[in-house]
């Protein structure tokens, strides 16, 4: 079998590694190795578990040889955001407030992956306190985008800014992340490939350290649908949704436009509009419509503010005035408008957003997902976010401008690669009610094979 294992998907290692042609041990050499070419300054991976993931290697080679194997997936090497614990190996959020920060558990995810046979191959770069839809982090290094141009690195997109790159780059078939507010949606849009929003509750948040616990949710970041629904089983301990046979034919989606208008640039909404023709074209029937939900969730949080700020703040407010220094200011200033919160916003924020949720449901009822661009916006530079905190605010807010109502609502989505903007890819995003992953996914395969592009 080739050695080009990069440019496989999880499920074709899989398939490789239980049919016999694929050796788990050279296949976790062959990623490190990689990892150690591309990254040799760690600011995709900012550690690796070499010793760790050689040796789970060794224990899938034992199992497929005695045709034990637990999942489609053991012995294919995986990435974790630095905010899943690692047992014994340091989890320091890519952060100067977590500095030797050393568990002694392995987070609740990592801990399923590892007994489905995943092997993990170490630690992804995020910014500080996972707050930021761009990836910037002055700590650690901030990984360019896959698809930067030539002398103009773009961000990743965050805040699972290293498991997007690495997916992107061919330095692992996949990396697990988290999502507060577009957190895998963002960076799998950026980078061109997909990312899934599970539903809050659907994956254990178990060791893992807290933006904002009541919207934080661990999804993967995928090269397909397919790999993403494997391991959204594994993490979630659900059963795989059905993929066989799905296509676009007789999909009823809602193309949820005009909350975007003033933010979308043209070549973000002419790949889209593009996607949603080759929809048409493979047999879907799409609905266009502005959502009232939706409309009224932004009013709310003007009003009453970003909960994720609201609930950061009151998490590590106190950590944050003890080490000012160490939190990149443009996010301490973000997390730091949580402080004049009352408790009775945060009270009305949960209310509302329980009933939008309802509403929305009402609202979107009878149609297999909602459409919509993931960002409104391809990849900024990293140089303009770095040397403007007014740049940053802005290009963070719009970055996170369709995704983070998803995570308010309690919604579940996933982002799709549907095309580039001045070279940069484009994503699609798709929406379910809460808990309706396996919805989701079939849904989101048919979308996938009509809108492939080359």
């Amino acid at each position: 079998m080739s050695r080009d294992y990069h440019a496989m998907t999880a499920l074709e290692l899989g398939r490789g590694v239980a049919g016999g042609d694929i050796d788990p041990l050279m296949l976790t050499e062959h990623f490190l190795d990689r990892i150690a070419e591309y990254d040799p300054g760690h600011s995709i991976f900012v550690s690796l578990t070499q010793e760790r993931a050689l040796a789970e290697a060794m224990a899938a080679r034992r199992r497929a040889a005695a045709g034990l194997l637990r999942s489609p997936l053991d012995g294919v090497p995986i990435g974790w955001k630095d905010l899943f614990d690692t047992a014994g190996h340091p989890t320091e959020g890519a952060s100067a407030l977590f500095r030797g920060r050393v568990p002694d558990r392995d987070a609740e995810p990592l801990a399923r992956a590892v007994t489905a046979g995943l092997v993990c191959l170490g630690k992804t770069n995020l910014p500080d306190l996972a707050y930021s839809g761009l990836g910037v982090n002055p700590w650690s290094g901030t990984p360019a985008n896959a698809h930067s141009p030539k002398g103009d690195p773009r961000v990743p997109g965050g805040s699972s800014a290293g498991a997007g790159v690495s997916v992107a780059a061919g330095l692992a078939p996949a990396g697990i992340g988290s999502d507060t507010g577009g957190s895998v949606r963002i960076p799998a849009a950026f980078n061109g490939i997909v990312g899934l929003k599970s539903t809050w509750g659907a994956v254990s948040l178990e060791g893992s350290i807290p933006l904002a616990p009541s919207l934080d949710t661990v999804g993967p970041l995928t090269k397909d649908v397919a790999d993403a629904n494997a391991i959204h089983a594994i993490l979630s301990g659900r059963p795989a949704a059905d993929l066989a046979g799905a296509s676009a034919q007789g999909l009823r989606l809602l193309w949820a436009r005009g909350h975007d208008d003033n933010e979308i640039q043209p070549g973000v909404a002419a790949a889209v509009e593009a996607a949603v023709e080759r929809l048409r074209a493979a047999g879907a029937e799409v609905t266009e419509r502005r959502l009232d939900s939706f409309e009224a969730h932004d009013e709310v949080v003007l009003q009453h503010g970003n909960p994720i700020s609201l609930e950061g703040w009151a998490i590590w407010g106190d950590t944050i005035d003890a080490n000012p220094d160490k939190l990149y200011r443009p996010i301490r200033e973000r997390i730091a408008a949580g402080r004049s919160a009352r408790a009775s916003d945060a009270i009305i924020l949960r209310h509302r957003f329980g009933e939008l949720q309802r509403a929305w449901m009402r609202e979107t009822a009878g149609f297999d997902a909602v459409l919509q661009a993931t960002t409104p916006a391809i990849a900024p530079s990293i140089a303009a976010v770095m040397e403007s905190e007014e740049e940053h605010a802005r290009q963070a807010l719009l970055s996170s401008f369709n995704t983070r109502r998803i995570n308010f609502l309690g919604l579940c989505a996933i982002s799709l690669p549907c095309g580039f903007s001045e070279g940069l890819p484009v994503g699609l995003m798709a929406t379910a009610g809460p808990n309706r992953e396996g919805r989701l996914l079939r849904a989101a395969r048919g979308i996938e094979r009509a809108i492939a592009f080359a």
